[in-house]
């Protein structure tokens, strides 16, 4: 087992790193792009960095990199302001980031968590277009432990 999980965090290494980038900054704001009807791009601004995701159209999964924004007129052009999905995350700190990958192989989904460690944004690839959607920790179960 400990070989298997040696070979997914190799693996899965280039995907974190970008989460790594991100400790200790900021969200500033959050644009969201449309294309023909679909979300397509969502810009995560941190100042320093910028986290972005983009549906790959080809095989529904979705892709995302740090950049650094200095001087980014990609950033600064993108045009679109954040949704009441990202307002209350706006001025938090960037905490953890997760991917996920489906039954059949495709890293089709992250998730995100501001100001903790629990996960409060999920950001889906589905018909080729992003889907965001926020996650409620109202309903988590307890496990007590002895």
């Amino acid at each position: 087992m400990a070989n298997a999980k040696i070979k997914i965090a190799e693996a899965l290494f280039p995907l974190l790193s970008s989460f790594q980038e991100l400790n200790g900054l900021t969200l500033k704001c959050v644009r969201q792009i449309q294309e023909d009807g679909s979300l397509s791009r969502i810009i995560l601004d941190f100042d320093s960095k910028a986290l972005i995701l983009d549906a790959n159209v080809d095989d529904d999964t979705i892709s995302f990199l740090t950049i650094s924004s200095s001087g980014s007129k990609e950033i600064q052009d993108s045009g679109v302001t954040q949704g009441d999905i990202w307002e209350d995350l706006v001025e938090q700190k960037f905490g953890w980031g997760w991917v996920t990958v489906n039954q059949q192989g495709y890293l089709d989904g992250i998730l995100l968590s501001f100001g903790g460690i629990i996960p409060q944004v999920v950001v889906n690839v589905i018909a080729s277009s992003l889907e965001v959607g926020r996650i409620s920790t109202s309903a988590r179960s307890t496990v007590s432990r002895s």
